[in-house]
């Protein structure tokens, strides 16, 4: 750079300073703040003089570094304070960055803005009063604050990029999508969702026959993708698994033998036949061979029993209140129990040494298996009779259907410790008597049905307690619901009604 045009630099410089110190002694009655930044100013001015020893009357000098790339903020926020403009200051760019973001409109119709609001309301004839309306004001500015105040404005038309900057840096694009657009956002695998269960209906598993009349019992086999369905026509058939062609492997009649329960032992390799008569059947899948035992006089029938997880006692339902227990491969009473009510159902725990009973009253009973004796007795809330019951397979939940519609679900631990328990949910979804209920092998889902109105089936999550809206759903009709029984894990869950037996795919589950 030449000294000529340093020189002039220089000069212009010393022009604005000038220009700089008139403005300041125009504006003494400016704010205290202002006042403050322009002593320091002087100050600072000052002190530069001092240090430089130059005369305030001569020329200022001026250092080249400052000439070529300017001086610092707070020279430049003055300069342009002396020439009349407003410096940024960091409020004025924070609120700029809080204004709202506007579309800008396609196209501008003139005649909307000459329209006011006095003159839509005359022409109305509106007979109420309009002083407390701007009458001078735009129409349309009118109609958009209406709107605004009636319908809001949605979160997806906010352009406002405020909240863009709280945001996590590595978070793209697709996060917004995925944050309005709810359903395109899968949770964690491994989380049953609470509100949603993806269930697809399949083949029936007795599609191959149709055979078995009214179905009574259904069970999975522990180990094998099979399943065992027992009627009242007195035929017990075995079907593979497979949702598409559910086969059929192998059937069982037995003539003048109603099947009203049927068990698989937990080896899988025998099965259990009871019915109304005084003989019940034994049934071994490896040989295809049948052993008919018959029952004592006064044991009853073995109409309703459920065999331990061990897989060696079996408890059957007496006469009068009796609880019979007896060896599971060769029918001897080892032991008889007692209770004041007629047995209604009967569930083990999974170490088969409790036993827990309820009978056609609002009597919970607990039987202890190695001493042979009543441990605890509750009573169940709400409940006039009792007419299912399970417990879930983590020992956590207990849970009962009565009569009334009602299913009770109840913390075991707490049940022992009194004997009028709260539940920790009921469910009143069904009005007539509750036939099943059932828990999944995770305890995550429990289902409960009554056989005295078509279609009445529910799921519901654990532990939030919701039933599950979307299931059955309108999917056809499934019947009067008798039984029910889930696979190993979950996979299926297959339904028994009068005919035939529904089979549905739980998505959520991968294993049979």
């Amino acid at each position: 750079m030449s000294d000529d045009e340093l020189s002039d630099d220089m000069q212009e410089l010393n022009e604005l300073i000038a220009e700089y110190r008139e403005k300041e002694e125009a504006e003494n009655g400016d704010k205290a703040n202002e006042q403050n930044e322009e002593s320091e100013q002087n100050n600072a001015n000052e002190a530069v003089k001092k240090q430089k020893n130059v005369d305030t009357s001569g020329p200022i000098e001026v250092p080249m570094d400052k000439v070529l790339f300017g001086d610092k903020d707070k020279l430049l926020k003055n300069l342009k304070r002396a020439v009349g403009q407003k410096a940024k200051t960091g409020d004025d760019e924070e609120e700029k960055e809080g204004s709202k973001k506007k579309r800008k409109p396609v196209w501008v119709d003139e005649d909307d803005e000459v329209i006011q609001l006095g003159d839509v309301k005359k022409e109305n004839k509106r007979t109420g009063p309009l002083d407390h309306l701007k009458l001078d004001k735009s129409y349309k500015e009118h109609l958009t604050a209406r709107f605004t105040r009636i319908v809001n404005q949605p979160k997806w038309a906010n352009l406002d990029e405020k909240d863009k900057a709280k945001r996590s840096d590595d978070e793209g694009d697709d996060g917004d999508l995925l944050r309005t657009v709810g359903f395109l956002s899968k949770p964690a695998e491994g989380i049953l969702l609470e509100k949603h269960i993806s269930a697809k209906r399949m083949k029936d598993v007795n599609r191959a026959t149709y055979a078995e009349g009214n179905i009574n019992s259904i069970q999975f086999h522990p180990s094998s993708t099979a399943a065992l369905v027992a009627g009242d026509k007195g035929i017990a058939s075995i079907y593979a698994i497979d949702g598409t062609q559910n086969d059929k492997l192998h059937n069982i009649h037995i003539p003048n033998f109603p099947i009203k329960c049927a068990r698989l032992l937990p080896c899988g390799t025998k099965a259990v036949f009871g019915s109304n008569a005084k003989y019940a059947y034994l049934y071994d899948l490896m040989t295809a061979k049948e052993t008919r035992y018959n029952l004592r006089k006064d044991s009853g029938n073995l109409s309703n029993f459920t065999i331990s997880p061990c897989g060696r006692y079996m408890v059957s339902a007496g006469l009068c209140g009796e609880i019979h227990i007896q060896e599971a491969k060769t029918f001897e009473i080892i032991a008889s129990l007692k209770q004041n009510d007629k047995v209604a159902t009967i569930c083990f725990t999974n170490d088969s040494l409790r036993l827990v009973v309820s009978g056609n009253s609002a009597n919970v009973c607990v039987f202890s298996m190695r001493q042979q004796r009543l441990e605890h007795r509750f009573i169940d809330d709400g409940c006039i009779a009792g007419k299912a019951m399970d417990l879930s397979p983590n020992q956590r939940l207990l849970a009962t259907g009565s009569m009334e519609g009602v299913v009770n679900v109840y913390d075991f631990e707490n049940i022992m410790q009194t004997q009028t328990p709260l539940p920790i949910k009921s469910f009143l979804n069904l009005r007539t008597a509750i036939s099943s209920v059932r828990f999944n092998h995770s305890s995550e889902i429990l289902a409960f049905a009554s056989s005295r109105c078509p279609n009445a089936l529910k799921l519901a999550h654990f532990p939030s307690g919701t039933v599950y809206a979307n299931f059955p759903g309108f999917m056809p009709n499934l019947g009067n619901v008798n039984c029910m029984e889930f696979s190993p894990h979950s996979a299926y869950l297959a339904l028994g009604n009068n005919k035939e037996c529904p089979l549905f795919r739980l998505k959520h589950f991968k294993n049979y």
